[in-house]
């Protein structure tokens, strides 16, 4: 979520009166849990009718065009709002792994010199599990053992949001190839919905 808001900020003209205001539609403890994507994605724009609809799909070792696919599958008899497809090539976790200051802020210790060990930059989106990565970062990141560290881990889940809200510049992350395809297909849209409400005034 924080890195859309961020790249639909960062790509909105600056005369523009656009307004973001951006919701996260998570059914997966709700008591009707919508079944497949086709349905997840209907619920969703009842639940919170939107201008633009992205809808985000890891890869998990599928092709981006065989995922790209899926999404079109399931929205071919859906009456839908502009879409953007998020497919990371592995996880989206891999797309927080460049910033070293804001896994070390999540974990509570930001003056920490523990190494992390971290990829890369052009190697992220080449990480065959960026999740344990992050996840690892962050426990040697905390610097905690015993009962904290067992907490901790408990809490890893919010831990990795909170380092998508600290990261200030997602910019470093064009160079890679599933978040330059991400980051065009949003331009291309948001210049196609400005576009149509200046037509419309």
């Amino acid at each position: 979520m924080h890195v859309i808001n961020w790249a639909l900020a960062r790509t909105s003209p600056s005369n523009s009166t656009l307004l973001i205001n951006s919701h996260f539609a998570d059914y997966r403890e709700a008591p009707a849990e919508p079944r497949g994507l086709s349905e997840r994605i209907e619920r969703a724009v009842q639940d919170y009718p939107c201008d633009i609809l992205f809808v985000h799909r890891d890869d998990e070792g599928e092709s981006p065009g065989h995922r790209r696919k899926e999404i079109a599958d399931a929205t071919q008899s859906l009456e839908l709002p502009a879409l953007i497809c998020i497919i990371p090539v592995r996880m989206t976790e891999a797309w927080l792994l460049f910033d070293e200051a804001a896994i070390r802020l999540a974990a509570g210790n930001p003056h920490g010199t523990a190494a992390l060990k971290l990829p890369s930059l052009r190697r992220l989106e080449r990480e065959p599990d960026p999740k344990e990565i992050l996840h690892n970062a962050l426990e040697v990141a905390s610097e905690t053992t015993g009962r904290r560290l067992k907490q901790f881990q408990r809490d890893l889940p919010k831990l990795v949001q909170r380092v998508a809200e600290l990261i200030e510049d997602f910019s470093p992350l064009e160079s890679l190839p599933a978040f330059s395809s991400f980051y065009g297909d949003l331009t291309t849209e948001l210049a196609a919905h400005v576009l149509s409400r200046s037509a419309d005034k």
